[in-house]
C-alpha cells in the first residue's frame, strides 16, 4: 500500500459543512495573543485532510508546548476511507483549551502511528491595550 499523504493542516476559527459536503474554513491564523496566563480562548478548530489510504484508520492531533513539552490538545479519533482517491477531511472543534504559557506550540498530525506533519501555533503576550 502508498503511503498517507497529507493534503492540509489548518488552525481555523470556524469549518462549517455545507449542503452539499464541501468544507467552508472560516478565519485561518497561528497567533493567539492574551493579556494574561493561563489563557482560555473561544472555541476554534483543527481542520486536517489526508488522502491515499484506504479502510479504517486511528489518528491523532497532538498540540504541545515546544519548551515543557506540556499536552495542551490531546485529540484522537478514527476514520474510514473507501479508497485511495478520496480526500478525508477531519474538523475537529476545540473547546476549553487551556495555554499554560505563552510560547511556541507544535501540532502534529499522525496516522496510525505514522507523523504524517506538523503546523506551529504561536501563542503570545498581547501588547498593553490591546
Amino acid at each position: 500500500m502508498s503511503e498517507p499523504v497529507l493534503v492540509g493542516l489548518l488552525f481555523a476559527d470556524r469549518v462549517i459543512i455545507e449542503n452539499n459536503g464541501k468544507r467552508g474554513i472560516i478565519g485561518t491564523f497561528n497567533v493567539f495573543h492574551s493579556q494574561s496566563f493561563p489563557a482560555l480562548f473561544p472555541p476554534w478548530f483543527i481542520y486536517a485532510a489526508v488522502t491515499n489510504l484506504t479502510g479504517k484508520h486511528s489518528f491523532a492531533l497532538t498540540l504541545v508546548h515546544e519548551e515543557s513539552q506540556q499536552v495542551v490538545v490531546p485529540f484522537n479519533g478514527d476514520f474510514e476511507s473507501p479508497e485511495a482517491e478520496v480526500v478525508v477531511e477531519l474538523t475537529p472543534a476545540l473547546m476549553n483549551v487551556t495555554f499554560p504559557r505563552p510560547g511556541t506550540y507544535l501540532l502534529s498530525f499522525s496516522v496510525d502511528g505514522e507523523l504524517l506533519g506538523t503546523r506551529i501555533l504561536y501563542v503570545r503576550q498581547a501588547p498593553p491595550g490591546r
